[in-house]
């Protein structure tokens, strides 16, 4: 469900600024937990994150994926405070403490 809204916020614009979406590009190329995208992806998460920003995301991520929750790196760079999704108590413990998701 997370990744719909993302997907509807993005189409309407309402997504973090190109400064924020830098920064958090910046993290999740260093990040440890960064994976190409495979099977075990969403396909949907994928295809909604491309659809919906491909002119807002580095191009260089568009085959990647969080480790940790498995969301497509193009939804989640851009995505709002308001539409990301909680980790679950598992996934917060797998999170790198430099993780900007843990930051925030």
């Amino acid at each position: 469900m997370a990744a719909i809204a993302a997907f509807q916020r993005a189409l309407s614009g309402k997504v973090v600024s190109p400064e924020e979406v830098r920064r958090r590009h910046n993290v999740c190329m260093k990040c440890p937990k960064r994976e190409r995208v495979g099977r075990d992806m969403s396909t949907i998460s994928k295809f909604l994150g491309m659809l919906a920003n491909r002119h807002r995301v580095p191009k260089d991520v568009s085959g990647s994926k969080c480790g940790v929750c498995g969301c497509s790196l193009m939804l989640l760079l851009p995505a709002t405070v308001e539409d990301l999704h909680a980790d679950s108590e598992e996934e917060s413990k797998k999170r790198p403490e430099t993780c900007w998701m843990k930051i925030l």
